[in-house]
């Protein structure tokens, strides 16, 4: 073998070594894992961000069930005169390089959101770390005690407030809206933005998280909320009701209750012109299936359906109703998205009215139609349930 085939040798061997490793590393103990963050405005204009960094020696004892008391999380805060100052100056107090890729809630404050949420969306749309799907909620409060705020089942209460905004459409009384999303929405001529809302829950005890309806935006800037049941309007309107429980009294026995379980939902508004003017239907087709009943009335006959479906059609014209009076009468403003459907059915037209859709808004007439279908009626084995 000569001495050429020897190198070649050494140099094939020598590869894995070159190629193994990651160049920029960074090493868990040298940086912090920011799972939180929350942005306040402050005294004399300053900007308080808080943040909730993982332990992960507090969640190894945690999950391997150790009796010891190590956290899983600490929270962190700083403040600065612009965002991108606070989060530098944190480092002062952290030791660490903080890393957003893990970030799961973004929480503004009140105070923050009436003056303009645009800065805490244009540092984060900037930040390479941060991922776009990053929830977004905002507060009416300070969003230091969101992130401050004990978990009810995880040990990280930010991943606990993660799980409850995913499945937030159980329920369907709050908005959960992502970073990207809600950057879109408020940067939308057409379109007004409307943000979940998340408050504290007994801040004097237990001091957990719940959502409770949500923010309304003009632009950029918080202008009112929503209770839950207006909220509940808006995702009927929106088409954003993926489940849900509607609850009724039973036909004929008004005081016994009946559960009905939403299954599918298809929302849209129809802009059209009558005698020159524009106008819009709210179409709203809602399929559900009997949960459970109070009443021992037996809804198997066709008759009988058509009374649990006409109850049903008319909750769902009383839960949509007072949001389009809200949007009409009080905030005047068109969250529930006539004019981006004008835009996208009428765009010539729309572009003559856009100018002044906010003054025409309020009087906009509207029209609204709910198709109503009950599955799964009978009760169960035909038992009467008064015996």
């Amino acid at each position: 073998m000569n001495w050429k085939r020897w190198v070649l040798i050494l140099m094939i061997l020598s590869l894995p070594l070159l190629t193994t490793g990651c160049w920029n590393r960074r090493e868990l103990d040298k940086i912090g894992i920011v799972t939180e963050i929350g942005i306040d405005r402050g005294e004399n204009q300053q900007i308080v961000y808080t943040v909730q960094v993982i332990i992960p020696s507090g969640i190894k004892r945690a999950e391997g069930g150790s009796s010891g008391q190590g956290k899983s999380t600490v929270t962190l805060t700083s403040s600065g005169p612009t965002i991108f100052d606070a989060v530098r100056n944190l480092t002062e107090e952290s030791g660490r390089r903080l890393n957003y890729s893990h970030t799961m809630v973004i929480a503004v404050g009140a105070d923050m959101a009436r003056d303009s949420v645009l800065p805490v969306l244009d540092f984060f749309v900037r930040d390479h770390e941060m991922r776009f799907r990053t929830w977004f909620v905002v507060t009416s409060g300070k969003a230091a005690d969101i992130v401050k705020a004990s978990p009810s089942i995880e040990n990280i209460s930010a991943k606990n407030l993660k799980l409850i905004l995913k499945d937030s459409d159980i329920v369907a009384k709050s908005v959960a809206v992502d970073t990207l999303e809600f950057f879109n929405e408020i940067t939308d001529e057409s379109l007004q933005a409307v943000l979940g809302r998340v408050e504290v829950e007994n801040p004097q005890a237990e001091n957990r998280l719940k959502l409770s309806g949500a923010g309304v935006f003009r632009q950029d800037k918080l202008i009112g909320w929503l209770d839950p049941m207006k909220t509940r309007g808006y995702l009927w309107v929106r088409d954003k009701i993926k489940s849900g429980i509607i609850v009724i009294p039973c036909p004929g026995q008004e005081d016994k209750l009946i559960s009905l379980e939403i299954k599918k939902v298809n929302s849209s508004i129809k802009p059209y012109i009558d005698e020159g003017k524009m106008k819009y239907r709210i179409e709203v087709s809602v399929e559900s299936t009997v949960g459970d009943q109070m009443s021992n009335k037996d809804f198997a006959d066709p008759e009988a359906i058509k009374e649990l479906e006409d109850a049903q059609q008319k909750k769902v014209i009383e839960e949509i109703t007072p949001i389009l009076e809200e949007a009409q009468k009080n905030l005047k403003l068109d969250i529930l998205g006539l004019g981006e459907a004008t835009m996208r059915r009428f765009p010539k037209e729309w572009q003559q009215m856009k100018d002044n859709w906010e003054a025409e808004f309020p009087n906009a007439e509207i029209e609204l139609q709910v198709k109503s279908k009950v599955n799964h009626t009978g009760l169960i084995s035909r038992v009467k349930m008064n015996k």
